[in-house]
């Protein structure tokens, strides 16, 4: 198979842009809207670090505890990478950079995809949540039930209708002809597929999150128990590694970055499905020490047994494993890279 040049590709864009039977709609317009939108995201992000700062500061000394200022770190740790993420694609959009509209475009179907099944499992969670919080605050039925509608308007729009709207605007061809018209030069994501583009987020979201856990105490399911600590760490530690090195090699489309997400995948499956097939839920938020408020309202919901969890599990990584096997011949062999 002939992997394209970096001439085939500027000829290409020339030819796109000069032809008339190829016209294409500019959408300029389109994308410095869209990449304000996403700096106005970033800086929102942004904010909310000193504003949960303020906020922890003004708590009162004798209901502030550690686990409060430990569950603070994930919060800006998230907060601030979303910063830089949304101000530097938004940029890039802005500049028509071929690199960014390709990232933005593959970073919200990632976040479309995890926020139909956040809002999913939102549906199914929040009338026994809304049930016992209007016990404790003693609010009537409406009072709830406009609590509920508000709170699934705002997740719809954050998880669904937000990036729905990117995914339709970047994955215009218009937009894709418009960057490629502005931005002639060759592109580390020009060689990179789609799909392969947003298996390569995963990884990369995957490696990230991992400095979170120092909130949590390290703790990880393995294999049918929890570990912490410095084992917790270590492990944690390998794979911030190991998730890293998978961005790496899924962007270039080399073989051993799939057969590495394959291994992970199903490591990871069996050690999820083990281990909360023998710890309850309830047992896996006290090891990581949420804050009491958090754990005591967890503990008053119906939650899942064992079996539930492991068999959601087991659906997680199985659907993943499907994608897997889905973008398995967009991978390059050895003897393709030595054709090319």
């Amino acid at each position: 198979m002939r992997i394209l040049s970096a001439a085939d590709i500027l000829g290409a864009v020339e030819d796109l842009s000069d032809r008339p039977n190829v016209a294409f709609e500019d959408r300029s317009l389109g994308l410095l809207i869209f990449g304000i939108f996403e700096i106005l995201i970033g800086v929102f992000c942004a904010l909310l670090v000193p504003l949960s700062l303020v906020a922890l500061t003004f708590t009162p000394a004798s209901m502030r505890s550690s686990a409060d200022l430990r569950s603070m770190i994930p919060a800006v740790v998230l907060y601030l990478f979303m910063a830089v993420v949304f101000i530097v694609l938004g940029i890039g959009s802005i500049r028509a950079r071929r690199w960014a509209c390709d990232l933005m475009l593959s970073l919200s179907w990632v976040w479309l995809l995890t926020g139909i099944c956040t809002l999913v499992l939102a549906w199914l969670l929040m009338p026994s949540l809304l049930s016992e919080m209007g016990s404790s605050a003693g609010l009537p039925p409406g009072g709830m039930l406009l609590v509920g509608l508000v709170t699934t308007a705002i997740l719809s729009f954050v998880y669904v209708l937000l990036p729905g709207a990117f995914v339709l605007f970047y994955r215009s061809p218009h937009v894709i002809a418009t960057c490629r018209a502005r931005d002639l030069r060759v592109q580390w994501t020009d060689d990179c597929p789609p799909r392969i583009l947003s298996l390569a987020v995963v990884w990369a979201i995957t490696a990230v999150s991992v400095l979170v856990m120092p909130a949590y105490r390290f703790v990880m399911p393995f294999f049918g128990v929890l570990v912490d600590g410095a084992v917790g760490a270590v492990l944690w530690l390998l794979v911030l590694i190991v998730f890293a090195a998978l961005a790496w090699g899924t962007c270039r489309r080399r073989l051993w970055a799939w057969w590495g997400g394959v291994f992970v995948t199903v490591v990871a499956a069996v050690s999820s499905v083990l281990t909360f097939a023998r710890i309850d839920l309830l047992d896996f938020y006290r090891a990581i020490e949420l804050p009491a408020d958090q754990l005591a309202l967890l503990s008053a919901l119906a939650t899942p047994g064992r079996g539930t969890v492991a068999l959601l599990w087991l659906v997680v990584w199985g659907s993943f494993l499907a994608y897997l096997a889905s973008v398995r011949k967009l991978f390059r062999t050895p003897a393709a890279k030595a054709d090319g």
